[in-house]
């Protein structure tokens, strides 16, 4: 039996960050800028840029066509949002759990 690694797409994370928020996952992907669904999409934009190889700009075309900068905004957010608040940085830990379930 071969031991392959299952990849693990931008998509594939994106459905997961959509489910765990309770989002449709088009949401991730829109303009909108409420609060909720924001923190999910940076929350997803850095889960991308973790678990995957994927470029910044590959990241920024898979939510809606945004530039590499806002996926390096959202990353940043998202490390400076975990080293001020354990009860996001345990949510993102949560998610991540759950991202990496779906390698093995």
């Amino acid at each position: 039996m071969k031991n392959t690694k299952k990849e693990l797409s931008i998509d594939k994370i994106q459905e997961v960050i959509a489910r765990h928020f309770n989002l449709e996952l088009e949401a991730l992907r829109s303009k909108s800028r409420k609060r909720h669904i924001v923190q999910a999409r940076h929350i997803a934009m850095y889960c991308s840029k973790h678990f995957t190889g994927a470029s910044l700009t590959n990241i920024g075309e898979h939510f809606g066509k945004r530039d590499h900068s806002t996926v390096i905004h959202a990353c940043r957010t998202v490390e400076d949002l975990m080293d001020t608040d354990q009860q996001f940085k345990k949510q993102v830990n949560e998610v991540q759990k759950l991202i990496s379930m779906n390698l093995s």
